[in-house]
C-alpha cells in the first residue's frame, strides 16, 4: 500500500522527508481533482488527508471509505485533532472511539 497526502505546504513537505508524495491543493476543485486521482491509481493507497482539506472534500471522503478505500483525517498545522460533525458520526457508526 502506498501512502498519498493531501494537505497544507507544512505537512506535505513533512512526509516527503520520509519519502510519502502528497499535493497541496489550492482549492475544493482542485483537492477534488487529487482526489479522484489518487483514488483511482491502479494500486492500493493509503489516502492522508488534513482537517482543513477534509471540510472541502466530506461527501467525497465518506463515498470513498464506504466504498473500501483507506482514507485517514490526519490534524494539520492548526489543526486540532477531535473528530467532528459527519466524521465522528461515521466512526461512531463504525466503532471507532478515538
Amino acid at each position: 500500500m502506498i501512502p498519498f497526502v493531501l494537505g497544507e505546504e507544512a505537512v506535505v513537505l513533512g512526509f516527503s522527508l520520509i519519502g510519502v508524495k502528497g499535493d497541496v491543493p489550492a482549492g475544493p476543485e482542485e483537492a477534488a481533482r487529487e482526489f479522484s486521482k489518487a483514488l483511482d491509481s491502479p494500486e492500493p493507497k493509503l489516502l492522508l488527508i488534513t482537517e482543513q482539506v477534509a471540510q472541502w472534500l466530506m461527501p467525497e471522503i465518506s463515498n470513498a471509505i464506504l466504498a473500501g478505500a483507506f482514507v485517514q483525517v490526519i490534524p494539520g498545522p492548526t489543526g486540532s485533532g477531535t473528530p467532528t460533525g459527519e466524521e465522528a458520526l461515521l466512526l461512531s457508526a463504525l466503532g471507532i472511539k478515538l
